[in-house]
């Protein structure tokens, strides 16, 4: 089973969450980037504020080579509103996740991965979405238990 891991990270938290990942499996890194500066935690809930609010699809300015060939799809990003900031609906907007299987993995202070998880499998049309996972304190084997469930 070929493995990407996907991820948005605004202060570096998520992307770290996401090389931890790439550790435990092996899996291929994908940095999701987009055309705006979010800059800091204040701006960027100004801005995603706005995008959730207009509905806004924000540019996304990276892309999958051979999106097809990955069959698991870690899907990661800061948890903005109690949700997935606008910029992952673009993400999977432009793939096809037809038989995929999607894991994912979130960070936030103090929010839950819940309403991310049913947001991802309304975006990620045609995906089997598996549990969820708030990454912050867990030791190794959780994160491995996280990805057989």
């Amino acid at each position: 089973m070929k493995t990407l891991i996907a991820y948005f990270s605004l202060s570096g938290v998520t992307k770290k969450a996401a090389e931890r990942i790439q550790t435990l499996t092996g899996a291929d890194l994908f940095e999701i980037k987009g055309e705006k500066n979010y800059g800091g935690y204040m701006k960027a809930i100004a801005i995603g504020g706005k995008e959730i609010a207009t509905k806004e699809m924000p540019v996304v300015t990276t892309h999958v080579k051979d999106f097809d060939s990955y069959d698991r799809i870690l899907l990661g990003f800061p948890v903005w509103y109690g949700t997935c900031p606008r910029l992952i609906r673009t993400f999977a907007s432009e793939y096809d996740f037809t038989g995929k299987d999607v894991y994912v993995f979130c960070t936030s202070g103090s929010s839950g991965p819940e309403k991310s998880q049913k947001t991802v499998a309304e975006i990620c049309k045609g995906a089997v979405v598996h549990t969820s996972i708030r990454i912050s304190g867990q030791n190794d084997d959780e994160i491995k238990g996280w990805l057989t469930k």
